[in-house]
């Protein structure tokens, strides 16, 4: 299903805008299109940033954490694993309190 695009008007300074025509010319695309894809990748490495330290800060699970993702558990553990998190991160004593 083809999404509905609207056009949104936005100023650039001239250092930034060399940044996206640079892009551009290296993707083999047009400047609007670079700058979708620019946003959706900056948008997408904050989300991912934003979900991973919401699961290492224990506010969201596991799953949950996959689910925002867009990743299974396999995928998901992976990349907690190389930020370092670990995917039980529990204390000694929570896990005491719950094998009793």
């Amino acid at each position: 299903m083809e999404q509905k695009m609207i056009e949104v008007r936005t100023v650039l300074n001239d250092d930034l805008l060399q940044k996206v025509n640079y892009y551009a010319k290296r993707h083999y695309e047009d400047v609007s299109t670079a700058i979708r894809q620019l946003i959706a990748m900056g948008l997408g490495s904050i989300m991912k940033q934003e979900v991973i330290t919401a699961y290492k800060n224990r506010k969201i699970t596991l799953r949950e954490t996959a689910e925002l993702l867009g990743l299974n558990y396999w995928e998901t553990q992976k990349i907690l694993e190389e930020e370092g998190i670990p995917i039980i991160n529990l204390t000694n004593e929570e896990i005491e309190g719950k094998v009793r």
